[in-house]
């Protein structure tokens, strides 16, 4: 990386450092699906071993489904990456933030929105590098935030529904005939 040289130490050009940190920013969306990540489960691993009836039922009467759950975070992530492409777009409607599960409720339908999700997450991933030299500290249109912050926020978003798609699934698992071991529930 090209350094230039001072009379006291070498300063590295400030569009390296953002394309280091783009490069940060765009692995830990990465990760938030795929993994691994240091404390926890990736939205992907959380997910594994789910069908459609289990992603529909809400054994926590308290929480949302794990189906409207990557609905929301799909939704999110896909609204974000808009806002990086300059969309002037004011805070989702409750129905725009939590997407209704599509009927019927199908594997099919179930394996989309685990790939919408997952697009919408390495798209993110994608535009930040994409974005980094031309606008990575620019504030969002509508927002108090910059890019990069918006982006940081979609990664721990997503993670932070990770977890709570691991209690739900460790409930679901844990009500089947033959219900698994206590090892089996820890993802």
């Amino acid at each position: 990386m090209p350094i230039e040289e001072t009379e006291s130490k070498p300063v590295r050009h400030p569009e390296y450092v953002y394309m280091d940190y783009a490069r940060h920013l765009s692995g830990r969306l990465r990760r938030t699906i795929t993994g691994p990540m240091w404390h926890g489960p990736s939205l992907r691993e959380a997910l594994q071993g789910l069908n459609a009836a289990d992603a529909v039922e809400r054994p926590i009467r308290s929480m949302k489904t794990v189906w409207e759950i990557v609905l929301h975070v799909t939704a999110r992530a896909e609204r974000a990456r808009l806002r990086m492409d300059g969309m002037a777009l004011e805070e989702p409607t409750p129905a725009e933030d939590w997407p209704r599960i599509p009927i019927p409720c199908t594997a099919a339908a179930w394996e989309d929105s685990q790939v919408r999700m997952a697009n919408a997450y390495r798209s993110m991933a994608v535009r930040v590098c994409e974005v980094m030299s031309s606008g990575f500290l620019k504030v969002v249109e509508k927002q108090s935030y910059n890019i990069a912050t918006m982006a940081d926020g979609v990664a721990e978003h997503g993670a932070y529904h990770a977890g709570q798609i691991v209690i739900l699934r460790r409930e679901i698992i844990s009500r089947r005939p033959n219900a698994a071991t206590l090892t089996d529930l820890m993802w």
